[in-house]
């Protein structure tokens, strides 16, 4: 499925958004466990602490110097370093060792934050030195938002979209307890959207997700102020806000549908729907039903697209229901594109299943560009199954050249029987050899 500018704006909102969540619960996961120093581990039994009967005092001394170190603050340098290993486990894409690591950089005090941040500027990982950036200016931001800001911006420049980040943590921390003040940041730094993704825009996400936290009529009435891109990143952040409320989501799909503008409703609506279908889908479904039936069309393709994540055969159904012979075509193609990245041989037996005829050869073309990889013989089979004698060629070619890297033999053997005629094979072995990797 081709990503336009808002399936693009869509995917970053995710990321980032997912980057944000991970801080917050790694603080959260931090503040209610307490420091190694508060765990029994830490202080050891009484009997540790007092020194057993029959041994010397070595041992008492021993676990009070422990217990000593135990306590100590961490300093910058073990922090960072710790950080390193932790987040050698998948970086930013392993939600595990992103709590861990934001739980870890929490243990930095505030009055080590310059020293942290100075740290941050000598690292040669975008991902760790984003992280940080992340994690100190928010903590920055708690105290004294103003400064935290200036910074992110003075120490941004350069490091493309990641380094927006930085002022995502700095509104978040900012407007939980002053969002007027973030607001005015934002309305004098307006003219510096940098783009969907860029400059202030970004910041709109945690701004708009503190505001709906706390006053939701206000939040709406701020974003009548904004304009372009900037309003989607509002909109996303207001969404955030209701991820795990049901009450605040309530309040939000119904201010949402008294929205005047009908594309932003729309849009605010599909943006809802693909978060509140992947957190709870069964009442994704029942609001579904009482919205006017010319917009659920979009929103089961929405939803559909969720769950296909969870339950494939659930979403294809959805997606599908409905639709026109026109649309049936896409449809079945983004099925398969999705299902087959994740199960090629369950993708494969649905396939099977389904109405046969031309209205299955984007779908089957799909299937085969997934198939080559890992099962070329199959991807053959399926390519022989297109109707459309260019799209057969084409599909054939992809499995062609990846049979022939594990058995080249069996792949000219197949190509002979493929049913292709002698100057289509011959296209197939030409275009093979100079065909990008499948």
């Amino acid at each position: 499925m081709q990503l336009n500018r808002k399936g693009i704006a869509g995917a970053g909102i995710v990321w980032l958004g997912s980057l944000a969540l991970a801080y917050f619960i790694g603080r959260q996961v931090h503040t209610s466990t307490g420091t190694a120093s508060d765990s029994p581990a830490a202080t050891g039994t009484a009997a540790q602490r007092s020194g057993s009967p029959g041994k010397s005092g070595a041992t008492a001394t021993r676990g009070a110097s422990d217990k000593a170190a135990a306590d100590s603050p961490m300093t910058v340098k073990q922090i960072l370093a710790k950080l390193k290993l932790t987040m050698g486990a998948g970086g930013m894409q392993n939600p595990t060792a992103m709590m861990k690591a934001m739980a870890l950089l929490e243990k930095i005090r505030p009055e080590d934050i310059q020293e942290a941040l100075a740290a941050a500027e000598d690292m040669t990982d975008q991902q760790q030195k984003m992280l940080l950036y992340m994690a100190l200016l928010g903590k920055w931001a708690e105290t004294d938002g103003p400064a935290a800001m200036k910074y992110a911006e003075e120490h941004s420049k350069g490091l493309g979209v990641m380094a927006q980040i930085g002022k995502m943590s700095v509104a978040s921390a900012w407007a939980e307890h002053d969002p007027e003040a973030v607001w005015k940041w934002y309305k004098d730094n307006d003219a510096d959207g940098g783009g969907l993704l860029g400059g202030s825009n970004l910041a709109l996400t945690s701004l708009f997700a503190s505001l709906a936290g706390k006053d939701i009529d206000l939040a709406f009435k701020r974003l009548d102020e904004i304009e372009g891109p900037g309003k989607q990143m509002a909109l996303a952040g207001m969404l955030q806000s209701a991820l795990f409320d049901d009450e605040k989501r309530a309040q939000l799909l119904k201010k949402v549908d008294s929205l005047p503008d009908s594309d932003e409703r729309k849009q605010a609506k599909q943006m809802m729907m693909g978060q509140f279908a992947m957190l709870a889908p069964d009442q994704a479904m029942e609001w579904l039903k009482t919205q006017p039936p010319e917009e659920q069309k979009e929103m089961k393709e929405t939803i559909g697209t969720m769950f296909m994540m969870s339950d494939p055969k659930k979403g294809a159904a959805l997606m599908l229901e409905g639709a026109t012979d026109e649309a049936k075509p896409q449809i079945y193609s983004r099925i398969i594109s999705q299902w087959a990245a994740m199960d090629t041989n369950a993708a494969g037996t649905w396939l099977r299943e389904q109405p046969q005829g031309p209205q299955l050869d984007d779908a089957r073309s799909s299937f085969v560009h997934a198939a080559s990889i890992k099962d070329p013989e199959s991807a053959m089979a399926w390519a022989s199954t297109i109707t459309s004698s260019d799209d057969r060629v084409s599909a054939t070619t992809v499995a062609f050249k990846a049979w022939q890297k594990k058995d080249p033999a069996a792949a000219e053997q197949a190509l002979s029987r493929s049913g292709l005629t002698p100057e289509q094979v011959e296209m197939v072995r030409t275009d093979s050899a100079k065909a990008p990797e499948p």
